[in-house]
């Protein structure tokens, strides 16, 4: 099962009695294991928004989203417990500070679970049990999470979802404001998350050197409209892909400016550094 989409839409009121339509008949499938998808597009294409349906933060202006069998529409149905859908995807929003408001680490993770009526003591485990997921040890569950780097903020964030066992995990810009050696940390470890428990994970970025190296489907959203699902390997292979204000990854930019140069005969789709590097000493050395 998953998430499917039905010919979603969503409007919101712009000026006056005017209405932006954020996202227009959307229709898709995202499974509840094994997929580790990015979400891209131009600031303003609908990103955020789509991703909001998919826990039922928000609901369609028309069309249905189905999440695991439940169908939400435009009409507010009683009788769905929302908050349980919330439970089975999680959703880590793009600033930290907006779900982290407790005074320690522990009690911040927790909080989801002893909302959903987890004893204290189990709470407690699966708070430390998050943490560790996240690469932080159990120290940093007495600390005031407001004292935290930036990048510690993220993996709270994280652990406070992560606690909750989702079936789903969405990141919006998880790794924005980090250097690239703490992107990659993160990505690594979302990448870690997604093979040891199968659960499918959905970010939202605007990083195509992250796109290409670590997910294995894309979802590009334009204007709204979803104008893409496939693989990296398909969308970066493509030549039309600015029609869509998307980037190239850099390793696919540099190897193709090396070879149009000098005319090496190397393969410029290259996911990552080191694998670039190795391409161009190859053919230096022929």
């Amino acid at each position: 099962m998953g998430i499917q989409f039905k010919e979603v839409s969503f409007q919101y009121p712009s000026w006056g009695k005017q209405m932006f339509e954020a996202i227009k008949n959307v229709s898709l499938t995202i499974n509840d294991k094994d997929e580790f998808i990015a979400l891209v597009g131009e600031t303003g294409s609908g990103k955020s928004t789509l991703a909001q349906h998919m826990n039922a933060l928000i609901f369609p202006t028309s069309g249905t989203v189905e999440i695991f069998g439940i169908s939400v529409t435009a009409k507010r149905d009683k009788k769905i417990k929302y908050n349980t859908l919330r439970q089975r995807v999680g959703l880590v929003f793009q600033f930290p500070e907006y779900q982290l408001f407790e005074e320690t680490v522990e009690k911040d993770i927790m909080f989801g679970p002893k909302n959903f009526k987890v004893p204290e003591e189990k709470a407690r485990e699966m708070a430390k049990k998050a943490l560790n997921m996240v690469g932080l040890s159990d120290k940093y569950l007495t600390r005031n999470p407001f004292n935290l780097s930036g990048g510690e903020k993220k993996r709270v964030s994280i652990a406070g979802i992560l606690a909750m066992d989702p079936d789903i995990l969405i990141l919006d810009e998880p790794t924005s404001g980090l250097d690239p050696v703490g992107k990659n940390m993160l990505m690594r470890l979302f990448q870690e998350i997604q093979e040891k428990t199968g659960k499918t994970i959905v970010i939202i970025t605007h990083d195509m050197d992250l796109v290409y190296e670590y997910t294995n489907r894309v979802l590009v959203l334009s204007n709204g409209i979803l104008e893409y699902d496939g693989t990296p390997n398909h969308l970066f292979h493509r030549d039309d892909i600015s029609k869509w204000h998307l980037d190239y990854p850099t390793t696919i930019t540099v190897l193709k400016s090396i070879k149009d140069k000098f005319h090496y005969d190397i393969d410029i789709y290259q996911k990552n550094v080191n694998d670039a590097v190795n391409t161009i000493a190859k053919a230096v050395q022929l």
